[in-house]
C-alpha cells in the first residue's frame, strides 16, 4: 500500500490544482496561530512544551484512526494527508516566473523571485542548489518519512519544520533545540536523497563527495545536498546564463523522486514494505 499511496499522491499533485486549503502549511499555520492565541507559544517557550506541540497533531490523528479502525477512512485520510504534505504549487509557479524573467533578461524580477523562493542574499548556495533543497523538503523528505513512519511521520515532520521556521523568525528560546531535532531527523533522509543523486547523475564524480560527507555530523543538510548535487551534475555555464544551472538541477531532483519510487517498488515487491 505504501507504493500505491505515493503513486496516487504524486499523480494527484500533478493533475489537480491545489487551492490554499489543500496545503499542509495552511493548516499548520492555523495551528500555530491557535497556539499563539492560547499563549502556549511565546519567546520564553522551553524545549519540552515544543516537543508536545510538534508531535500533538500527528499523535491525535493517529490515535483517532486507530480508534475508528475503518479501512476506508484510514485510506482516505492517509491519502489526503500525503496530498497536503507533498508538493508546493506556489513555489513551482514562482520558479516558472523566474525562468520567464530570466529568458527576457529581467534581472530585477529574477532577484525578486529568488527572494520569494527563500534564498537569502548572504546564502553561499546558488539558486539551483536552493531549488534542490526545496525539492527535498516538499517531495523527498515527506516520501521517506511516510515510508518509515507512515502518516504520523509526515505530519510530525511538517509541524516540526514549520515550528522551527517560526522559532527562527520570532527568536524563540527553544530555536536551537528544534534545529538540533530537525538536523537529526534529516540526517539519514538527506544522505539517502544524496545517494540517489549518484545513481541518477554522474556516479563516479559524486561518489567521493558523498562518502566524504556520509559521516559528517556538522555539515548542514542544505550544504550536503548542494555539494553532492553539483558533483553529480555538470552545471558549468556562462555567468550571464541564469537558467541552465537551475533547470539542470531541478531535472536531477525530479529523476531522484523517480529513483525513490523505484526503491519503494523494489522493497514492496520483495515483501519488505507493505
Amino acid at each position: 500500500m505504501t507504493l500505491i499511496y505515493l503513486l496516487l499522491t504524486l499523480l494527484a499533485e500533478r493533475l489537480i490544482a491545489k487551492p490554499d486549503n489543500c496545503r499542509s502549511n495552511y493548516y499548520i499555520d492555523k495551528y500555530i496561530q491557535w497556539l499563539e492565541s492560547k499563549a502556549y507559544l511565546h519567546q520564553q517557550t522551553s524545549s519540552t512544551p515544543l516537543w508536545l506541540m510538534w508531535l500533538l497533531p500527528a499523535l491525535l490523528l493517529s490515535l483517532s484512526l486507530m480508534m475508528l479502525d475503518i479501512a476506508l477512512v484510514n485510506f482516505v485520510v492517509t491519502l489526503g494527508g500525503l496530498y497536503l504534505a507533498i508538493g508546493c504549487p506556489e513555489l513551482r509557479n514562482t520558479y516558472k516566473c523566474y525562468l520567464q524573467a530570466a529568458n527576457r533578461g529581467d534581472l530585477q524580477a529574477c532577484d525578486m523571485y529568488t527572494e520569494q523562493l527563500g534564498l537569502a542574499s548572504y546564502d553561499p548556495r546558488s539558486f539551483g542548489q536552493h531549488l534542490i533543497w526545496l525539492n527535498y523538503q516538499r517531495y523527498a523528505a515527506p516520501m521517506l518519512m511516510f515510508v518509515v513512519f507512515g502518516l504520523f511521520g509526515v505530519i510530525a515532520y511538517s509541524c516540526l519544520r514549520a515550528l522551527h521556521g517560526y522559532s527562527q523568525a520570532h527568536a524563540l528560546q527553544a530555536q536551537s533545540s528544534l534545529g538540533k531535532i530537525l538536523h537529526v531527523l534529516d540526517w539519514v533522509p538527506i544522505r539517502i536523497t544524496a545517494f540517489g543523486f549518484l545513481l541518477v547523475g554522474h556516479f563516479s564524480r559524486a561518489l567521493p563527495k558523498w562518502i566524504g560527507l556520509l559521516f559528517d555530523y556538522q555539515q548542514h543538510a542544505k550544504l550536503v545536498l548542494a555539494e553532492v548535487a553539483i558533483a553529480a551534475e555538470d552545471v558549468s555555464c556562462p555567468a550571464e546564463d541564469m537558467t541552465t544551472e537551475p533547470t539542470t538541477l531541478v531535472q536531477l531532483a525530479k529523476r531522484n523522486v523517480l529513483f525513490i519510487l523505484s526503491i519503494v517498488a523494489v522493497l514492496t515487491l520483495s515483501g519488505i514494505l507493505g
